[in-house]
């Protein structure tokens, strides 16, 4: 390995997703560049190297920031109505668009790699697209107007990306995990921040803005806090569909509230914690204890070793099955969030092992038979990114596993017969619920007796 090479730790489970899918459409909007060319195509590939740039500052990955930001201002550079693709642009652009490529798929397949050579590479690139894009290039003034789309590029915007990430966002609510879903409202908010700077609309970016600072100041209210910001922005949204062009909204007075540093009075804690570090005396007197020896020594119990029973975290579990997925979704193209809702339930690790082949199979079906594809999604009114969700919790002396989807909802009764009988063996029972349109949701139930399960999990 080359001094130079570093190997990368993976990325969170949603920017992988996320990434894939903006990856492939963007380079589904390149490969018509030059047949197609328009001011709209232009529009359209800087909003999503601009949302891909969103993404990756979220999570900190600063190379790919820089490729996703010089083709952003590219793009931009093309939206004027004088701007001409020319053939040396055009290769330019698709330069830029390998080293993205590149550096994404070395992301999620945890591969090393030099990134001082690509971070050269993309010099030289925007050295280059800077000579033949001029001063346009990198120039934040000028977005098109609706009159050079020929489409009013606001009111398109709020009626289909916006309203596709604000159902994303209610969605996430519906079974809410803190960490992934303030995952998803710093991606959010750093989309719309950046969507209010270009459409102008300060308002707007005032409550992701005011979402950002409340998270910072509150994180243990982050489901508190998701709900607010979805109000905040459905209002928004919606002066803006009336057609305010102005403002977009603004944050409101709980938002704000929640984001406001609450100033510490230290003078007062410093002086009660002194207080509480001071000794403390108090009046006693002696004790007279008498002591009585005994005649013979106690009697000596015998003995046996106490078996000791190895136990893993059943989450340990829910990761194998979330890390083979993450396989299917790059061999399928068909990106999917996988939620782990789980706390420090530990159970017997020869338990484990016989639990992880039906979970994976029941997760297998719901990726391979019960998901839509993106497109398919999309034309039903979903969101692009499937959801399955694994939990499990204690209730009434058993431990109840569930591995939901949110697809198509088929009739789940064949996954349910092939893994009855391992969910026998451990006395345990598998149902299964659906809803054509909704999703599916198989439920196991295991005796706490036959698990040896020690949890923290309430009923």
């Amino acid at each position: 390995m080359s001094s130079n090479q570093v190997i990368l730790q993976p990325p969170p489970t949603y920017f992988q997703q996320e990434a894939s899918q903006l990856l492939q459409q963007i380079g589904d909007e390149l490969q018509s560049l030059s047949q197609n060319f328009s001011i709209q195509k232009a529009h359209t590939l800087m909003r999503l190297a601009h949302t891909l740039k969103g993404a990756a500052a979220t999570v900190g990955l600063d190379v790919i920031k820089t490729i996703t930001q010089a083709l952003e201002n590219a793009f931009k550079a093309l939206c004027t109505p004088d701007a001409n693709l020319t053939p040396t642009v055009e290769d330019l652009i698709f330069e830029g668009y390998n080293c993205l490529e590149l550096m994404v798929s070395v992301r999620l397949a945890k591969e090393p790699i030099d990134e001082s050579n690509i971070l050269a590479r993309i010099a030289t690139i925007v050295s280059q697209l800077q000579e033949n894009l001029g001063d346009r290039f990198g120039q934040d003034s000028y977005l098109p107007t609706s009159i050079e789309l020929g489409v009013d590029v606001t009111q398109a915007i709020f009626e289909s990306g916006v309203t596709d990430y604000l159902n994303e966002l209610s969605y996430a609510l519906k079974t809410p995990d803190p960490e992934s879903l303030k995952a998803l409202l710093h991606i959010h908010a750093d989309v719309f921040i950046g969507l209010a700077e270009s459409l102008q609309l300060p308002g707007f970016g005032a409550i992701a803005k005011a979402t950002l600072a409340a998270l910072k100041q509150h994180p243990a209210q982050t489901v508190h806090i998701a709900q607010i910001a979805l109000a905040d922005y459905r209002a928004g949204q919606t002066k803006v569909l009336q057609g305010d062009r102005n403002q977009g909204g603004a944050p409101s007075s709980a938002l704000l509230q929640l984001g406001t540093q609450v100033p510490q009075r230290t003078n007062r804690l410093k002086g009660l914690w002194q207080w509480l570090n001071q000794p403390i005396t108090m009046p006693h007197k002696a004790l007279q204890i008498q002591v009585t020896q005994p005649s013979s020594p106690p009697p000596t119990l015998p003995t046996k070793p106490i078996p000791v029973v190895k136990k893993q975290p059943l989450s340990q579990v829910f990761l194998n099955c979330q890390e083979d997925l993450s396989d299917l979704t790059r061999q399928h193209d068909k990106p999917v969030l996988v939620e782990i809702r789980e706390n420090e339930v530990l159970i017997d690790q020869a338990i484990a092992q016989r639990l992880y082949d039906p979970l994976l199979q029941l997760v297998h079906y719901a990726f391979k038979q019960d998901l839509e594809m993106p497109t398919v999604r999309q034309q039903q009114g979903k969101s692009a990114l499937g959801r399955i969700q694994l939990a499990a919790k204690q209730a009434e002396q058993h431990l109840v596993m569930c591995v939901w989807d949110d697809g198509y909802g088929l009739n789940p009764e064949t996954p349910c017969q092939q893994v009855r009988p391992q969910i026998a063996s451990l006395q345990g029972t598998v149902t299964a619920a659906y809803s054509p349109g909704k999703g599916t949701c198989f439920t196991l139930r295991i005796p706490l007796s036959t698990c040896r399960v020690h949890t923290s999990v309430g009923n």
